[in-house]
């Protein structure tokens, strides 16, 4: 973008282009997402910015709303985000670590690469990796000892959190989200199970237990 182009404004609100993108950027560090259109209006409703530019700016600006996130947020700055999430979690980020640990969400990835896959090879990471069996099990010990969760033939107090007799791991949904490190659709996928009645208003998953 040339000087010219950064200080083109519109005749009607006077923002220039570099305004108006670093606008876009705010609104992502708020949501943590690319954003939507709602997002915006959101943002220009409750956070009280300094300025309030219309959706319409930008398509009027930009060409479309596509191409306005496109110069707000190119490939490369992509691409660093992949490799910051994957400093955090000390190892080549998974689909499911975006919702955690990034400013966009799996979305942007797709839009702008047209897939995970891609998004990966793009950033240099190895896409065939995938987020080992022990990992996801070691990881519903985990939460499973936060929830406390108890089948009927248990005794909370002599004996462990799942029973030897019982084959299933029984957890809510709700827990899973809030605890888990992976998207329960991702423990189910793998591990095999179903979703089974409830806990007061509370769904739970049932996964089965590997040896």
């Amino acid at each position: 973008m040339n000087s010219d182009d950064d200080h083109r404004v519109t005749s009607t609100r006077g923002y220039s282009d570099s305004t108006l993108l670093t606008h876009l950027r705010d609104v992502n560090e708020e949501y943590q997402r690319l954003p939507t259109i709602s997002d915006l209006e959101r943002y220009n409703e409750e956070k009280s910015p300094a300025i309030t530019p219309h959706s319409q700016t930008y398509i009027a600006r930009f060409g479309s709303w596509s191409d306005a996130l496109e110069e707000a947020f190119h490939d490369a700055e992509l691409c660093r985000e992949l490799w910051r999430v994957a400093n955090e979690v000390d190892r080549r980020p998974f689909l499911d670590d975006l919702e955690e640990h990034s400013r966009f969400d799996s979305r942007a990835y797709r839009r702008r690469f047209g897939s995970w896959k891609a998004a990966l090879e793009a950033a240099e990471f190895d896409p065939s990796a995938r987020i080992p069996d022990d990992f996801l099990i070691a990881d519903l010990w985990r939460v499973a000892k936060v929830e406390q969760t108890y089948s009927e033939t248990e005794s909370e107090v002599h004996i462990p959190v799942f029973s030897a007799l019982d084959e299933w791991w029984s957890l809510s949904i709700e827990k899973l989200h809030q605890e888990g490190k992976y998207s329960h659709q991702t423990y189910l996928r793998r591990l095999g199970g179903e979703r089974g009645g409830t806990v007061g208003a509370e769904e739970t998953v049932g996964l089965l237990k590997l040896p």
